[in-house]
């Protein structure tokens, strides 16, 4: 009974504490366990209730603290955020919980969250150990920039911790609650990498099938935009297209920058295909070099793609339905390229069947046994091959011609034509079209039409109709037109141009008719896809650089459309603030213009480019123009502005004369005062301290001297233009022996801090009667 009532006792005495605490407004830690509120200052350590007993110190609801992130890698002399969470047994979390926090390695607590209106409710001891509480409500954290992309949000039961570091090395972070009773649960560990470096990951690139395709990730230094050597790049095949790196035909390769900061790989494929591969980037940092068995970390992850595209290659194979018996057959074989990129060399095969012979062919086939083959070249995007092949009928009856196709990327297709061999004179009426794929708006195309008579006898009152969409205009306005070809020899042939100009976009279908008497009859078709060629371009680089420092920009020149878009050039006129520096990717300058010549942009297709200068002076603001060009007659420009900073550098000299000297006698300082900067410093200002031993007789500046005793103080001139020299010059007469020191500071608005310097000066006392003196050696320096 008496325990209970000594409880109670020592309750109620604690009440009254704490209510007088809190009416006097005094600081105090949290309440813990059973919640009273101790009265006195905070503790800078841990946390003590009042009332006896170990296990007073804990909440019982308290049972883990997270920390995030919890390894994460940063550039040196940026500050990075670290966000604690105290959580209940029900994983919700836990307000105004004590979080300690302990750095190890490099780096330094730069601030904590002080949350509350009391004094010491979130403090650091020192750079290494710093205090704070969980938040009772949420609240967002700026970090005072006009980015609102950088703020944190604090939501209850949170509390933060800000670490930074001037050097690089690893911070390794214990995050402490002391209030969860667990001792497994009551420490979270962070570990924090610190980097002088960044890094541009290569961009996502589109790549013929079958080639061979560089990654490049380029290394620099964070704090100097120089280039970094000995960082690695691991690069992955995550999916996609089978695909090795070379040299080691692995699916994964490590490279390490050079001195020009590029880690490179080569991707190529084990199959040729067309298909999309999804490389993963890894960031290693190389070992420390003080620990020979230690190892790279992982500081950085990032993904790019390789797109791979193969032509998309068409077969048609063209031939009369008959034809009489000796006559030769005419055959036409066009292969048409209807992709976005070139395609590699195709081979055509026609193994000849019985009934036919090889009679001739533009280009000349090459013989192998009963097989008529053709090698042909590559075959850019929107281009054609034709073949024009004759075999002739060495006997009546059908017979079945089949052409076989093969290209270097392993593209395959097949077609075959059916013919009669008529022991009659007949004539035969074909049609042919020339295939255009595709066109811009406003552009004029030009088919060619060829009508043929591949049979044995005339072809009489043969007629040409053409039928064509409203948005295709010919020069008659006429939405069809009918020429009279009249008779055509057998093997005779009739070509005429028709030509059309589209209107709109779409995709919109020509059709050629050709008849004749006998109800001979020939039709073929072309589908041509209209569409608005647009070019887009965009060029980012910095708002501002110093003067002898470089700039770079990136460019972006992008073809939105699907239609490819011929001759593209980027010329970037530098102002004549800026030298030219470096162009990759084939840049050449010319005319204090960097040119890159791109040739085929293809349909969806963009291309990112960049140039670096030099900057050579000051301006208030200099313009980049970039200008692309591209057929047929797209023209866009953009402007980049940049303002050109100089910064004053003062520098000073003192030259004495007259050193040792004899009392009585004088010496003069003449102080030289110089800006080796390129702006104007302002305000110089020039003080001159004498020691007690000598004393000011004369002086000599750009501005009158005020003398205070042994203190002579020039008034600052506006401004010390950049390089520019000033001279101060100092008389003092010694007065007594010694070795005495002249002390002299340069002041200016453009320095944080004085200039200061001493020069020290011999006095010696003159010697005997007979007239000499003889000065001490003079003092080392």
């Amino acid at each position: 009974m008496l325990r209970w009532v000594r409880k109670l006792c020592w309750l109620m005495l604690s009440l009254g504490v704490s209510l007088q605490a809190g009416c006097f407004g005094v600081t105090q830690n949290p309440s813990y366990f059973p919640y009273l509120l101790p009265t006195g200052d905070i503790i800078q350590t841990h946390a003590k209730p009042i009332g006896p007993g170990y296990y007073a110190n804990f909440d019982p609801h308290a049972v883990r603290i997270e920390v995030r992130p919890l390894e994460s890698t940063d550039p040196v002399r940026n500050q990075h955020v670290l966000i604690a969470t105290v959580y209940d047994e029900k994983g919700e979390p836990r307000r105004d919980r004590r979080v300690e926090w302990l750095l190890e390695g490099v780096g330094n607590i730069v601030e904590v969250d002080e949350s509350g209106v009391f004094p010491g409710r979130g403090y650091k001891v020192d750079n290494r150990y710093a205090v704070s509480y969980t938040s009772y409500c949420e609240h967002r954290i700026t970090r005072g920039t006009a980015d609102p992309n950088d703020d944190f949000m604090i939501r209850p039961g949170q509390t933060w911790c800000v670490i930074s570091s001037a050097v690089e090395g690893d911070s390794y972070i214990t995050a402490y609650g002391p209030e969860i009773f667990n001792w497994n649960a009551h420490k979270a560990f962070v570990t924090q990498h610190w980097v002088d470096a960044q890094w541009v990951f290569p961009p996502a690139a589109v790549e013929r099938v079958g080639a061979e395709h560089v990654l490049t990730t380029n290394f620099y230094h964070h704090t100097d935009h120089r280039p970094l050597a000995n960082y690695r790049a691991r690069y992955t095949v995550l999916d996609g297209p089978p695909a090795l790196f070379l040299p080691t035909r692995t699916p994964e390769a490590v490279a390490t920058s050079d001195l020009s900061g590029n880690a490179s790989v080569s991707l190529v494929q084990v199959t040729p295909r067309p298909g999309v591969n999804r490389i993963g980037i890894e960031i290693i940092r190389p070992p420390d070099p003080t620990t020979p068995s230690g190892s790279g970390i992982t500081i950085g992850r990032g993904e790019t793609t390789v797109e791979w595209r193969g032509a998309q290659l068409s077969l048609v194979l063209a031939g009369p339905p008959l034809i009489a018996v000796g006559q030769d057959i005419p055959y036409t074989i066009t292969i048409t390229n209807s992709g976005q990129v070139e395609s590699g060399g195709i081979t055509v095969r026609d193994p000849l069947p019985e009934g036919l012979q090889y009679s001739h062919a533009e280009p000349r086939a090459i013989i192998e046994g009963n097989q008529l083959v053709w090698t042909l070249g590559a075959l850019p995007p929107g281009g054609h091959h034709t073949v024009q092949l004759a075999l002739r009928a060495t006997r009546p009856g059908e017979v079945n011609n089949c052409v076989q196709m093969n290209s270097f990327e392993g593209f395959q297709d097949q077609k075959c034509v059916r013919t009669q061999v008529s022991a009659q004179q007949l004539a035969q009426l074909t049609v042919a079209m020339s295939d255009i794929p595709s066109a811009p708006v406003n552009t004029a195309v030009t088919y060619m039409i060829t009508v043929t008579n591949h049979g044995t006898g005339p072809a009489t009152n043969v007629t040409l109709n053409a039928e064509f969409d409203p948005s295709m205009e010919h020069q008659s306005h006429a939405s069809n037109l009918t020429t009279v070809i009249g008779t055509l020899a057998p093997g005779g042939s009739k070509t005429m141009p028709l030509t059309l100009t589209p209107k709109r976009e779409g995709r919109f279908t020509t059709r050629i008719t050709a008849t004749a008497d006998g109800n001979l009859r020939s039709q073929v078709g072309r589908a041509l896809s209209v569409q608005t060629a647009r070019l887009l371009l965009s060029c980012t680089g910095p708002k501002a650089a110093y003067v002898e420092k470089t700039a770079t920009w990136t460019i972006i020149v992008a073809n939105p459309g699907d239609m490819p878009l011929a001759n593209a050039v980027v010329r970037a006129q530098l102002p004549s603030e800026v030298s030219f520096q470096d162009a990759p990717d084939l840049g050449k300058l010319m005319n204090n213009e960097a040119v890159w010549s791109l040739g085929m942009l293809g349909g969806r297709a963009q291309k990112t480019l960049q140039l670096t200068g030099r900057c050579l002076r000051p301006v208030l603001q200099a313009n980049l123009v970039v200008i692309a060009t591209a057929d047929p007659g797209l023209q866009e420009q953009v402007n980049t502005p940049l303002q050109i900073l100089g910064v004053p550098a003062l520098t000073m000299q003192i030259t004495k004369l007259g050193d040792p000297v004899p009392v009585g006698g004088k010496v003069t300082y003449k102080i030289s005062v110089s800006n080796t900067g390129t702006l104007p410093a302002a305000q110089v200002e020039f003080v001159a301290q004498l020691p007690p031993q000598l004393k000011v007789t004369n002086t000599d500046g750009p501005t009158i001297a005020r003398i205070s005793g042994n203190q002579a103080s020039f008034p600052a001139i506006e401004a010390l233009q950049a390089k520019q020299t000033i001279m101060y010059t100092i008389e003092g007469q010694a007065l007594q022996p010694g070795d005495v020191r002249f002390h002299v500071e340069l002041r200016s608005a453009a320095l944080r801090t004085f200039v200061v310097k001493e020069e020290s000066t011999t006095i010696f006392a003159p010697g005997n009667g007979n007239g000499n003196s003889t000065p001490p050696p003079a003092p080392a320096k």
